[in-house]
């Protein structure tokens, strides 16, 4: 029996950072205990948002945005406000990137480091080509 993966986090492209952490923290109890973050290359700020639950939450603000979410790779899901992606946590990114292909998902992004320089990532797109995000966490601090 394959391995049974557990959800990480969600991720949604806002028009304001600042205004929809304020939002999250009021409305839903988020608070911000991870560290903000930026991909210049990308002209993206966001940070993660974390609830007692341990649900996490990732905002992105992206300059140029519009509302909606949009299908493609992961950065271009944050030109569109709304949800544009899901991630499900896995000890073996590798095997679980090949067995998800294998099984007939679009290799977005292959496994590789994350901009947090812990994390490993990798990216595939569902037969409705919505992403899917695979993570594998560095266990210990």
């Amino acid at each position: 029996m394959s391995e049974a993966l557990a959800f990480d986090h969600v991720a949604a492209s806002v028009a304001d950072l600042e205004r929809s952490q304020a939002f999250y923290a009021v409305a839903l109890g988020f608070v911000c205990t991870e560290h903000a973050f930026t991909l210049p290359a990308h002209d993206i700020r966001g940070l993660v948002l974390l609830n007692d639950a341990g649900v996490r939450l990732e905002l992105f603000e992206r300059r140029g945005s519009v509302p909606m979410a949009r299908k493609g790779h992961p950065t271009e899901g944050a030109l569109r406000q709304g949800w544009f992606q899901f991630a499900l946590a896995t000890r073996d990114l590798d095997a679980t990137f090949a067995r998800v292909v294998a099984c007939g998902a679009d290799p977005i992004l292959t496994p590789r480091i994350a901009p947090d320089g812990r994390t490993r990532i990798a990216f595939v797109g569902d037969p409705d080509g919505n992403l899917v995000e695979l993570v594998q966490r560095q266990s210990g601090p």
